[in-house]
Formats: structure tokens, C-alpha cells, sequence
């Protein structure tokens, strides 16, 4: 035997671990997962910042922290009787926080914003009066299809109608058929009996 010795496949610590179907790949797939994260988060520690990012940071940090007696502006200020954290002007009626400082950090030349404004507000009324004639679109649409289903309805009413009328013109002349019928048969009877009496009397007259 060497220095290493073969794993007992019989002993306790083999049988301790997990073997159920799938759980060794859970488990790599996770450590892999965390080894990527950490990894991660070490190039960003040890990644160099750029300028941009620098000067931000250093922008942030003055424009939080509020000025101290080494400004020259503001020991002036303290000098004219001005107290932190009160407004300025005579009576007190002036702004308390600094004019903020609004940085542009674009390319785009002046008034590019109020170009993008002005074109974002025009795309918006074109968008709204789109909606507008869409809306308009849907509801002639709706009121045609209710004159259509309105005239529709007439139809089949003005269809029941008529045929109503038909079937009672049907049921109009299958009775006036039956009264010709029925007169006629009826002289027809009158006529066979008046000839039988003539001939009978004529018979008895002669016999």
C-alpha cells in the first residue's frame, strides 16, 4: 500500500454522503455559481477606476459637505453677520441651500434638451391624436354595426310579415276553394235529385 490509502467504499463516511440522483451536480453547479460570484466582486475591488468615475466621486464628496471658515466666500459671509443654516438676505427671506449644480455630462450641444423635449412632446400628440382617431374609428365603426343589425332586425321582421300574410292568404283561398267546392257540389246534388224527381213524376204520370 502507498502513502495514499484507496477509499473504503464500506466504511461510515462514504455512506454518510448524499447519493440521491442529481444532488453531486446541484452541489458543483452551486459552488461553481458562488466561486463566479466572489470572483466578480474581487475584479471589481481590484479594478482601476476611470477618470469620469474619479471625478464624480470627488464632485459628490465636495458638493455633499458643507463649506467650511478656510472658503473665502463663506467666511466673508460669517464676517457680514450670516449664520449657518439661515437664509440669506436682509430679512431672511432668501434661499438656505445652494444653487445646485447641474452638470452636463453629454456631448450634445445647447438646447439639444429642449430639442429632445420638444420632439418627445410632439411624438406624445401625435401618439394621443392617433388614440383620437382610433377611438373615433371604433365607435363609427360600432354605430354602423348597430344601424346593420337595426336594419337586419327589420328585415327579418318585415320576412316574418310577409310571410305571415302569405300563410294567410294561403289559408284565405284554401277556404274560398272549399266554398266553390262545396257549392258546387252542392248544385251538382240539387241538380241529380231535381232531374230524379222530374223523371220520377214524368214516370208516374206515363205509367
Amino acid at each position: 500500500m502507498g502513502d495514499e490509502e484507496e477509499e473504503d467504499y464500506m466504511s461510515d463516511l462514504f455512506i454518510k454522503e448524499d447519493v440521491r440522483p442529481g444532488v453531486p451536480m446541484v452541489r458543483r453547479v452551486r459552488e461553481a455559481l458562488q466561486k463566479e460570484e466572489k470572483q466578480k466582486e474581487a475584479n471589481e475591488k481590484n479594478r482601476q477606476k476611470s477618470v469620469k468615475e474619479e471625478e464624480k466621486e470627488r464632485r459628490d464628496l465636495v458638493l455633499s459637505s458643507a463649506l467650511g471658515n478656510e472658503n473665502k466666500g463663506f467666511a466673508l459671509l460669517l464676517k457680514m453677520g450670516y449664520k449657518s443654516g439661515q437664509a440669506l438676505g436682509k430679512s431672511g427671506e432668501g434661499i438656505v441651500e445652494p444653487i445646485p449644480l447641474n452638470i452636463k455630462t453629454g456631448r450634445s450641444g445647447l438646447g439639444h434638451e429642449e430639442f429632445k423635449k420638444r420632439k418627445a412632446e410632439e411624438k406624445l400628440e401625435n401618439y394621443r391624436q392617433k388614440l383620437h382617431m382610433k377611438k373615433q374609428a371604433n365607435e363609427q365603426a360600432a354605430d354602423q354595426f348597430r344601424i346593420r343589425f337595426k336594419n337586419k332586425q327589420e328585415e327579418r321582421k318585415m320576412e316574418g310579415d310577409l310571410r305571415k300574410s302569405q300563410r294567410a292568404c294561403q289559408q284565405l283561398d284554401i277556404q274560398k276553394m272549399l266554398r266553390i267546392c262545396l257549392r258546387t257540389a252542392l248544385e251538382t246534388v240539387l241538380q241529380i235529385m231535381t232531374k230524379a224527381f222530374l223523371k220520377k213524376g214524368v214516370l208516374d204520370k206515363y205509367g
